[in-house]
């Protein structure tokens, strides 16, 4: 399931886009107000109040704790929560989330921005005021969104490596936006479990950063699954099915493609029928070595039917 972190410029949609995904997703947005009123418990009121003006203070040693800071439990409980979540969905609205859980496996992490004038424009017109107030308040905001990360993590919110993806909502809409992170984190969501399944079972992630098809055919076959919508990976993983006697992988079978949705790996097969019939026999080998393993042959008439189908309709 996804983890997101969400960092943002003031007036750049940021917030509502993350209680847009926590809508979409069903699940809770952590922000620092959040933080504040449920991590520190037992913390004498006006320390609370410093917590919201101060970063500095987040430095500040914890009364009747062993040396822990207020930093100190921030991060112990956003870990926490992310590994109470582990099987849910959950968002993380500033705080530091990219830095405290940014190299998770399951964590993706966002930056939300936009221009000058769009982000001025947007402030006016929600607070009700001029565009030099409006200035004002976006260089305020971004200011203390970057002390923050700077004095508590000595990080530059604006080093690129601190995340995956960076959306501008100049001409994006929240819904928009919405959608293109939620695809993302499905499709990272699936790249993550393959790795998890090939430390778990022996078996080998061949997880690619960019798909290089051996033939014409598993380039048209990924054409056709994207033509439906059906979202693929190419030759993820190889599953060992034969070793010798010093333990070395002598066989292994790589399908073509896995699609996460239907949790299905297909082999295709356009050669001989002595060439099907190894791969039938190494098919049988996975399933009987990998149980539970949901793979399949699509066959050379199998595929060139569906091809011809589409053709006629225009595809």
């Amino acid at each position: 399931m996804a983890l997101i972190t969400i960092s943002r410029n003031s007036g750049s949609l940021g917030d509502e886009l993350a209680y847009y995904l926590g809508t979409k997703l069903v699940c809770p947005v952590i922000t620092r107000e959040y933080a504040v009123e449920n991590f520190f418990e037992g913390c004498p009121a006006e320390n609370v109040a410093r917590l919201n003006e101060s970063a500095k203070f987040y430095m500040h040693e914890v009364p009747g704790t062993d040396h822990r800071t207020y930093r100190d439990i921030l991060i112990e409980n956003l870990n926490r929560i992310a590994d109470e979540s582990a099987d849910d969905n959950l968002i993380i609205l500033g705080i530091g989330g990219c830095i405290v859980l940014g190299d998770r496996a399951n964590t993706v992490n966002v930056r939300v921005t936009a221009g000058e004038e769009t982000r001025c424009t947007r402030t006016c017109r929600r607070f009700n005021i001029s565009r030099a107030d409006a200035e004002a308040a976006i260089s305020v905001g971004d200011r203390r969104h970057k002390r923050f990360v700077s004095i508590l993590f000595g990080k530059d919110l604006s080093e690129d490596d601190l995340f995956d993806i960076t959306i501008n909502t100049d001409r994006m809409s929240v819904e928009e936006a919405g959608a293109a992170i939620i695809a993302l984190a499905g499709k990272h969501d699936a790249r993550t479990k393959i790795t998890e399944e090939t430390s778990d079972n022996d078996t080998i992630d061949h997880q690619s950063a960019s798909p290089v098809f051996k033939n014409n055919t598993e380039e048209e076959f990924a054409r056709v699954l994207d033509m439906y919508n059906i979202e693929w990976m190419y030759e993820p993983k190889t599953f060992p099915i034969e070793w010798d006697a010093e333990g070395n992988v002598t066989m292994a079978f790589s399908p073509d493609f896995y699609l996460p949705k239907f949790n299905m790996y297909l082999e295709l097969t356009t050669m001989d029928q002595k060439y099907v019939t190894k791969k039938n026999k190494k098919m049988r080998m996975v399933r009987e070595l990998y149980p539970g393993t949901n793979i399949r042959i699509v066959y050379k008439k199998d595929f060139q039917e569906l091809v011809e189908r589409l053709r006629q309709f225009g595809g």
